[in-house]
């Protein structure tokens, strides 16, 4: 999902909550803040020595594990964010957004948006861990490693 899109589904539905879901059942508590978001520029060369450049927007979560049960996050809440960042540091709207989010029991991972589903007064960001892939594998073009 690119870092327009997102930003587009919490402008078109305000007063909707908003969820996170990491695993098929498991969600982040709705105790979670955004505690960063940061915006990246990736300078890299593949395996294959083909050189790449791109962005990428992380939006780093985090739940308190003292703090207590509260309302859940509203859409509105995380664009008022969204446009704070942007006035001081304005996000690349192509890049493609990612949730990094990580607790005790879980080892910190950024992930992907498999799916954005609407139910119960709530948008659902259905995440996902990308697998690690070898680049030249998937461009004809590009040198090859192996």
């Amino acid at each position: 999902m690119k870092t327009s899109e997102f930003i587009e589904v919490l402008k078109e539905n305000p007063s909707l909550g908003l969820e996170f879901e990491i695993e098929s059942g498991k969600f982040i508590k709705p105790t979670f803040h955004i505690t960063e978001v940061k915006n990246l520029t990736i300078e890299s060369v593949d395996c294959g020595g083909n050189p790449d450049s791109y962005k990428q927007t992380v939006v780093q979560l985090m739940v308190n594990p003292l703090e207590e049960m509260r309302r859940p996050w509203s859409a509105k809440k995380a664009l008022d964010i969204f446009e704070k960042v942007e006035a001081l540091k304005p996000m690349e709207a192509d890049a493609e957004i990612f949730f990094e989010y990580g607790d005790l029991e879980m080892r910190t991972s950024n992930f992907s948006v498999e799916d954005v589903l609407f139910a119960n007064n709530t948008i659902r960001l259905e995440l996902f861990a990308k697998p690690t892939v070898c680049k030249p594998s998937l461009n004809p073009g590009a040198k090859q490693c192996c």
